[in-house]
């Protein structure tokens, strides 16, 4: 990402004091120079803490409140300005340019996969099955196998309701799928929404009709059962075994390595490394079994 100054957006914005920033995303992301937005004073503390966080769109009688050394666009709706600075910013060279589109002589597609003309690597050895859709923004290992029907790198599910508009989120991220991989069939994996990647690491194994939503990390050597969904910005370690059915949803969750999550459980807070958690929402293995037998 290059450095911008919040001028080059008055066009677009009110700048009430111009800033640097590299990077947008939400308070709680670690990105260097960031632009965030606020529109709640319950959250200007947190910026104080944030030495990450150079750039603020939030109203006028907030920015009052914004220290000295930060930018600062007003709006009378700061999330919609925020979103629109966003997706502007999408369709230029801000997050990334476009990378070389390489594809292995020793790769097999088939015939009737679907592969973008652009900014797409695809390694060594690699099986893309019949029907699976490879979109722009998108590498691939060596040796990865990714069966017939699914969709790596499609638009993430962002949508902001204001009042009463619905806003589209244009996401300007994309897809690494390391070394190793396998993507069982009708699996779908959103690109990254800020930038960077939705990541899978090497010799993960995906089941049937996964979804990795945008911005998710996935570890190495994890199993994921079919049908499950991991919702954005979630972390996965190493070593991770996800069951059936299962939903792994908040906002920077992280399931810690080595841990494992049984057959239709909801995740709603990390997962601590090497634990075993079980039911809705998901708590200790043990602990479940234990309550089922004291009401049984």
């Amino acid at each position: 990402m290059e450095t911008m100054k919040l001028s080059a957006l008055k066009k677009l914005v009110h700048v009430e004091r111009d800033g640097k920033f590299q990077s947008l995303g939400f308070i709680e992301d670690g990105k260097p120079n960031q632009l965030v937005f606020i529109e709640d004073a319950k959250y200007l503390h947190q910026i104080d803490e944030k030495l990450n966080i150079t750039c603020v769109v939030t109203t006028p009688e907030l920015a009052l409140q914004i220290p000295p050394s930060m930018g600062i666009i007003v709006s009378d709706i700061p999330r919609k300005t925020f979103y629109e600075v966003h997706n502007y910013l999408a369709t230029s060279d801000f997050y990334w340019k476009p990378f070389d589109y390489r594809i292995a002589s020793s790769s097999n597609i088939d015939s009737r996969a679907y592969v973008a003309m652009r900014s797409v690597q695809i390694g060594e050895r690699c099986e893309i099955g019949p029907n699976v859709s490879i979109l722009p923004d998108t590498i691939i290992g060596d040796d990865v196998i990714i069966r017939a029907g699914s969709v790596i790198g499609t638009e993430g599910f962002k949508f902001e309701r204001l009042r009463t508009e619905m806003i589209r989120v244009t996401h300007a991220g994309g897809v690494r799928i390391g070394n190793r991989v396998e993507i069982q069939a009708n699996c779908c994996i959103s690109k990254a929404l800020f930038g960077g990647f939705t990541q899978i690491g090497d010799d993960s194994k995906l089941d049937n009709l996964v979804h990795v939503a945008h911005g998710v990390i996935i570890g190495k050597r994890c199993f994921i059962a079919a049908c499950a969904m991991i919702a954005g910005n979630a972390v996965i370690g190493d070593d991770v075994t996800i069951g059936p059915s299962v939903a792994i949803s908040a906002y920077g969750i992280v399931v810690g390595d080595g841990a494992s999550v049984t057959i239709g459980s909801v995740v709603t807070k990390d997962v601590s490394p090497g634990q075993r958690v079980t039911g809705n929402f998901a708590i200790d293995h043990d602990k479940y079994i234990a309550f089922l037998k004291g009401i049984s």
